[in-house]
This record gives structure tokens, C-alpha cells and sequence, in this order.
């Protein structure tokens, strides 16, 4: 997932801090001026032949798979009925940001369930800050938004994929690239093999006056076999899993941390490019829910 500063100033962060770009529209509160779609155009199509910056797209009855929103920033998570390689693509909305162009509220975003059928119409971006390190990947998505919920609903489908495809080390493979974007289903076992990771190292403040910065972790990285796994803990919206603030008199609760103990059966998640502020590039795999990460 793109890198952000989705701060809720409790335990999570996103790797890197964005603040500009979004867009505008309807949402799952309904939009009063349904947008005209392409029933012909899919995700898939979009990923597969990138259109230039600026290119006008729109999805007819796609899947929110997931959703994420702070004071400033809507993301959501959209994929093709079916899911399957190349299905999946962020959306991207500024309603409170720097120079923010999206009419759409942060309570229309999270009334956009796991789940919705929707129809989307937007501009396409390629997005990568300037201030980036060397080989960081840009994020695909579609900015300018306006999303309409249809009333229909079907679950999300995860792609299998083998687990070295998409493990920490292979943002630059060609093998990983038709899952970028893309909700996937990978089988384990995944024991946690940090939960200190440095890549996912970010300042967190706690609940005491005057107010304390110590530090947490916005995800935790697995193992299986040779490889390794960076597990992003974004989507706190819809997933109770976290890593709580540490070093401060009062952090703020997590009620399901992660724990070096753990071990999972297998993992779902939508695959980004991603990099943090220590100039760490990797590919990232982000549960939407906690049935994403099963326990063993």
C-alpha cells in the first residue's frame, strides 16, 4: 500500500508520509448523480495497458475489498468479480488534505463494506513521491473519485498465490507483478519472525499530559522457509490486530497485538509496492480482516 500518514496517533502508521493528490464523489452514503460507466472497462484491463496520468476510467459493478480512512485520506480497495491476477486497484480520495478535491466524506468511505458492489469513475495516477528512495515502485490507483454503491454485495475473492512470489524481496520480480494491487491468499505455516521490523518503524504519542513519543511498528514480518514477509497492519478500520506503543507512560490500548509466538496458517492480503523512510524498498501484504491471518 501506497506510503501514507494514515497516523490514528494509537499504533498505527503507514510507512511513509503522502500529502498530496485524492479526489471527489458519491459514496456508500449514495450518490444523488450516479456516475456513467464503461461496462467494458476492468480493472484488470487498466493494469495490464497502463493509460497516461490524467486518463478518465470508470468500473461498472466492481468489489470493495477493503478500506481504510483518516481525518484527511480515503483509501479504498476495489477488484473484478472473480479477483485473479491483475483484478485489484486502490482508490484514492482527499476530502481533507492539502489542496483537497474529493466531495466525498470519511463516513462515506467506511460505509463502503468489504463486500459492496460498486461503480467507480476517476482519473488514472501512477504514484510516487519525488522525495522516494532509489528503487521504490510507484502505487497504481484511481484519484478523483466518485463511487456509487449499487446495493449488491458479494465477498471478495483471494488469488492463491505461491508464497515466494510475493515474499519481502521481490518487488522488482516479474513474477510478483500481476499480483500487485491485488487481494491474494498465500498458505503457510508463517511464524512471526519480528515484530520490530525496520521497515515498519514509526513515532506514536501516548495518552499521558504532558504527551509521551515512543515508537511502534505499522506491520511485522514472517517467515517461510528462506523467505520473508513484511505483514502491513494498515487497514486498522477493519482488522482488531496491532503493535502497541512503546516506551511511554500511557499508551494507548491494543487489544490484539501482535506477538513473536505467533504462527499463522496462511495469509491473506492485497500486495503493494512499498518503502519507508530509512530508504527500505519491499513488497508488502496487507490483511484486510483478521481472518486473513488464521492462527495455528
Amino acid at each position: 500500500m501506497r506510503a501514507t500518514c494514515l497516523m490514528i496517533c494509537i499504533v498505527f502508521a503507514f510507512a511513509a508520509c503522502r500529502s498530496n493528490s485524492g479526489g471527489g464523489g458519491g459514496g456508500g452514503g449514495g450518490s444523488p448523480d450516479a456516475p456513467v460507466v464503461n461496462p467494458s472497462m476492468s480493472v484488470k484491463s487498466v493494469r495490464m495497458t497502463q493509460p497516461t496520468n490524467g486518463a478518465m476510467i470508470s468500473f461498472a459493478n466492481v468489489v470493495v475489498v477493503a478500506h481504510v480512512s483518516s481525518k484527511k485520506y480515503g483509501h479504498v480497495w476495489v477488484q473484478d468479480q472473480g479477483g485473479g491476477t491483475y483484478s485489484g486497484i486502490q482508490i484514492y480520495c482527499n476530502y481533507g488534505g492539502t489542496t483537497p478535491n474529493c466531495s466525498m466524506t470519511q463516513a462515506q468511505i467506511d460505509a463502503l463494506a468489504v463486500g459492496s458492489v460498486v461503480n467507480v469513475t476517476g482519473t488514472f495516477k501512477s504514484f510516487l513521491l519525488s522525495t522516494a528512495p532509489a528503487g521504490a515502485q510507484p502505487t497504481l490507483e484511481i484519484d478523483t473519485p466518485v463511487i456509487t454503491a449499487t446495493g449488491q454485495s458479494m465477498p471478495p475473492v483471494a488469488v492463491d498465490v505461491p508464497a515466494a512470489t510475493i515474499a519481502k524481496a521481490q518487488l522488482a520480480s516479474a513474477a510478483a507483478e500481476p499480483y500487485k494491487g491485488t487481494y491474494v491468499h498465500v498458505t503457510g505455516p508463517f511464524p512471526v519472525s519480528s515484530i520490530a521490523a525496520t521497515e515498519f518503524s514509526s513515532s506514536c504519542t501516548d495518552k499521558s499530559m504532558p504527551v509521551q513519543t515512543g515508537t511502534t511498528f505499522s506491520g511485522f514480518e514472517a517467515t517461510s522457509g528462506s523467505d520473508t514477509f513484511a505483514i502491513g497492519l494498515g487497514f486498522y478500520s477493519t482488522m482488531t490486530y496491532c503493535l502497541p506503543c512503546a516506551g511511554v507512560a500511557k499508551p494507548y490500548p491494543c487489544v490484539n497485538p501482535v506477538s513473536a509466538a505467533l504462527h499463522f496458517s496462511a495469509i491473506s492480503g492485497i500486495v503493494e509496492p512499498e518503502y519507508s523512510s530509512n530508504g527500505a524498498v519491499y513488497l508488502q501484504v496487507s490483511p484486510v480482516t483478521d481472518a486473513d491471518l488464521p492462527k495455528m
